[in-house]
């Protein structure tokens, strides 16, 4: 790279002096030669690490430089209305499902009883490596005189942490579970804006779910999970003394039955069409299970370990940390998660653990 960067520094210089008296067509000519040279090259071959004049505006000079804060990111809260789960490997584990006996007939005088019987039903789901690396050079780091980019390991830890929070989202929230729910209609899915007359319609929809049997599901615990732009609508209906939005003086009852409220950033949405969504809480119903690898239950950062030994004399710090050939230094992230994959709901195992209304209607 170098022996072309001398002979093209030479040849623009050869170039320029000839241009008084080149003809215009023969300096473009040169110029094309110039060009095509570099699209010869592949772009492994200028695959580099960050370095310096990557920076423009960090390291020019300047009497006082400092740091704007940075961006405060919203998170997930998704936690708290999944279920966490765990394989001891990279391949899919099994989870079963039994249903309940069937209820009990009339047993006349010397007749036999009826018989009964119960299914079985299962769901398969991993976990997959998610990564991301960053070179920079040591020269970047001698001169990170503020010390922002020696927080690039930290900050790659979030952007891991909010990988997770879309990650989780993404099981739920898309079109595929959205259209299989408005398919199996009132009971798993509605229109209505989030209210508070909405929401009790969204409340009663769970309390009226049945198993196989046709037997009452009981669900004591639900949790709202809202985009941001509805946080504060969340709050005037659940506490407020009275119900919010209606003309009489009842007494707001809706926070009984509402265990949490939960905020969810990568919710999509669209105008004035938010929607939002109902969980039975995790300990009674499993809806969304998110997977990690046994003993890793959050990303991890790490850098590649330098091949450089000093011998004698003394060396920057930041050069020490680099490779022995470029004096790059590699920085990793990585994260081991994972969920249901289904044709027809995605991530969301018993669709009774659910209620969506996609906030078409007042």
């Amino acid at each position: 790279m170098e022996r072309i960067s001398h002979w093209l520094q030479e040849y623009i210089f050869e170039t320029e002096k000839a241009a008084a008296t080149l003809p215009l067509a023969e300096i473009d000519k040169r110029v094309l030669g110039v060009q095509s040279l570099f699209r010869s090259e592949t772009a492994d071959q200028f695959n580099e690490a960050m370095t310096t004049a990557h920076f423009q505006f960090y390291f020019a000079d300047a009497l006082s430089r400092k740091f704007l804060a940075d961006y405060q990111y919203q998170r997930g809260s998704w936690p708290n209305y999944t279920t966490p789960d765990s394989t001891p490997d990279f391949r899919d584990v099994d989870r079963f499902r039994m249903s309940e006996p069937g209820t009990l007939y009339l047993r006349r005088e010397k007749a036999e009883m009826k018989a009964t019987a119960v299914d079985d039903s299962e769901v398969h789901y991993g976990v997959e490596e998610y990564a991301r690396q960053f070179d920079i050079s040591w020269r970047t780091i001698q001169n990170d005189d503020l010390g922002k980019l020696k927080q690039t390991p930290l900050r790659m830890a979030q952007a891991a942490a909010r990988f997770e929070d879309q990650f989780v989202s993404a099981l739920y929230d898309n079109l595929v579970t959205q259209a299989t729910l408005l398919a199996g209609g009132a009971p798993w899915f509605g229109t209505g804006r989030l209210t508070a007359a909405n929401l009790a319609i969204g409340i009663n929809a769970m309390k009226q779910r049945v198993d196989g049997n046709g037997e009452p599901i009981q669900i004591n615990r639900i949790h709202l999970v809202i985009p941001p732009v509805l946080e504060l609508q969340a709050n005037v209906l659940l506490e407020s003394v009275l119900m919010a939005g209606t003309p009489n003086n009842d007494k707001n009852v809706l926070g009984r039955s509402i265990a949490g409220v939960w905020t969810d950033p990568y919710i999509a949405f669209a105008g004035a069409n938010i929607p939002w969504y109902l969980f039975a809480d995790p300990s009674e119903i499993s809806t969304v299970p998110v997977a990690r690898l046994q003993g890793y239950d959050s990303p991890w950062t790490f850098m590649k370990m330098s091949d450089t030994k000093l011998i004698s004399g003394s060396a920057p710090s930041p050069f020490l940390m680099g490779s022995f050939a470029t004096g790059d230094i590699e920085y990793g992230v990585e994260t081991i998660i994972g969920g249901w994959d289904d044709a027809n709901w995605v991530g969301v195992i018993n669709r009774d653990g659910i209620y969506y209304s996609n906030g078409t209607t007042a």
